[in-house]
C-alpha cells in the first residue's frame, strides 16, 4: 500500500474522551480513539467471543489492541472485524 494513502497516516485530531471506554450494555463496550469510536460486542467473561466493530485511524491497531486485552483477555481475538464502511476513520488500523 502507498504509503501517502489516507488509511496510512496518523491524522493528528483528538476528543476529551479520546482513550475512553463506555460500557452500553453488558456485551456492548465503546472505546474511543482520537475522534472515532470503535466497539467490542461480546460477553467479556468468555475470552474470544467477541467481535470488533470498525477499525479507528490509522496507527491506532496497538490501542485497540491493549484495550481488547483489558477487557477479553491477554490472549483476546475477535471472531470477526466489521468494517461499517471505508472511510480512513474506520479502517485505518487494520493494516498497521
Amino acid at each position: 500500500m502507498n504509503g501517502s494513502s489516507s488509511t496510512n497516516r496518523f491524522i493528528p485530531m483528538s476528543t476529551v474522551s479520546s482513550g475512553t471506554g463506555v460500557e452500553c450494555a453488558p456485551d456492548i463496550y465503546c472505546f474511543t480513539i482520537q475522534f472515532v469510536n470503535v466497539c467490542f460486542v461480546g460477553d467479556s467473561t468468555k475470552g474470544d467471543n467477541w467481535v470488533l466493530i470498525d477499525a479507528g485511524t490509522p496507527k491506532s491497531a496497538q490501542k485497540i489492541i491493549e484495550e481488547a486485552k483489558d477487557r477479553f483477555g491477554k490472549s483476546a481475538k475477535p471472531k470477526a472485524i466489521i468494517l461499517t464502511h471505508a472511510h480512513f476513520d474506520h479502517i485505518g488500523a487494520i493494516w498497521n
